[in-house]
């Protein structure tokens, strides 16, 4: 990861607040030394935009769904002045009609624009026939405002979801390595204190949040995404259930102790995640194979302690969660090598 990369994700914050004074700043100082008209829809443009939203995709999408709608409104707000001023009470019903058709669609997909669309006409014909002036101002504000913003989106300090998302999935990594050593250091002693993988959740969820604005901003292929995310929801709920299981109540529990190979097996694969953690945070992920696995590859003799096995179906259920982690860790590897794939 480059270092500004780096820097921006631990900074996110103090850029985003550069860039806004920035844009601000601008809108201001054009506002003021030329004496705009209504100049304050410029401002209050450039705050809808960029308000809560930090990433380069993000406000695209919201730039690009603001403009329309503004467009969209602007031409529905403008042709009610094609009706003669003495036909008044014909202005106002038609507003009204107009405006309740664009609320009715805030209730579909885009449903921002149609919002954008419905403040437009508010802007542009809820003034009356005489108030053409004021709208042809109003909407020249918003426009170029937009396009200021979408600007300093793009090149001040940019932040990206996609390295966001990256960066989070090197953490998750991170974060499976230190739990699945951790269970493995207790189950050396012979304990099991129950425990949960609280940060793992947590990370899934914001990476999930992030995946509308890397749409908008990346090439990477959507069903990539979703395959990593499904990849790392499966890895969380398989590690949850080795974790939260109390497996020293379990009539298995010797043989989970003693099974040869199992112990290397495991710390194997907990430094495997730490290796693929480092090959994301430098781009260049390397696929690992079923044969590269330890667990995948134990004999077996290895997972039969005797011939007269009595021990009951929790033994069974600890290495199948241990060797289905290393089956979903493969595929892990296989969609993040997909990730940076050049398309």
């Amino acid at each position: 990861m480059r270092s500004y990369d780096i820097f921006a994700l631990k900074h996110t914050r103090l850029l985003y607040m550069l860039r806004v004074s920035f844009v601000f700043g601008v809108i201001l100082l054009i506002t003021r030394a030329f004496t705009i008209p209504y100049g304050y829809w410029a401002l209050i443009t450039a705050v809808t935009i960029l308000g809560a939203i930090p990433f380069v995709g993000g406000v695209l999408s919201k730039a690009k769904q603001r403009v329309t709608g503004t467009v969209i409104g602007a031409l529905m707000g403008l042709a009610l002045f094609l009706i003669p001023p003495q036909y008044h009470w014909t202005h106002h019903i038609a507003f009204f009609a107009l405006l309740v058709a664009a609320m009715y669609c805030t209730q579909e997909k885009y449903a921002y624009a149609s919002l954008m669309a419905a403040i437009t006409i508010v802007i542009v014909a809820g003034g009356g026939p005489a108030d053409v002036a004021a709208a042809g101002w109003r909407i020249f504000n918003v426009l170029w405002a937009a396009i200021l913003t979408i600007l300093a989106s793009l090149f001040i300090f940019p932040a990206k979801a996609t390295e966001r998302f990256i960066y989070l999935l090197e953490q998750y990594l991170v974060e499976c390595s230190h739990y699945y050593a951790k269970h493995i250091k207790h189950a050396k002693q012979g304990k099991f204190p129950p425990s949960h993988a609280e940060k793992l959740n947590t990370i899934i969820e914001t990476q999930q949040s992030l995946l509308p604005h890397m749409m908008v901003e990346s090439g990477v292929n959507k069903s990539v995404l979703n395959d990593i995310l499904l990849i790392e929801k499966r890895l969380f709920a398989e590690l949850e259930a080795l974790l939260s299981t109390q497996w020293e109540s379990q009539q298995g529990q010797d043989e989970i102790m003693n099974l040869e190979g199992l112990t290397k097996a495991q710390s194997q694969l907990s430094d495997n995640f730490q290796v693929l953690a480092q090959q994301v945070s430098e781009k260049r992920v390397t696929e690992v194979e079923c044969i590269d696995i330890h667990l995948l590859n134990l004999s077996k003799e290895q997972l039969c302690q005797s011939a007269n096995d009595i021990s009951d179906i929790s033994y069974y259920g600890y290495l199948w969660l241990n060797r289905e982690m290393a089956r979903q860790f493969i595929q892990l590897s296989k969609a993040s090598t997909a990730l940076f794939k050049t398309p």
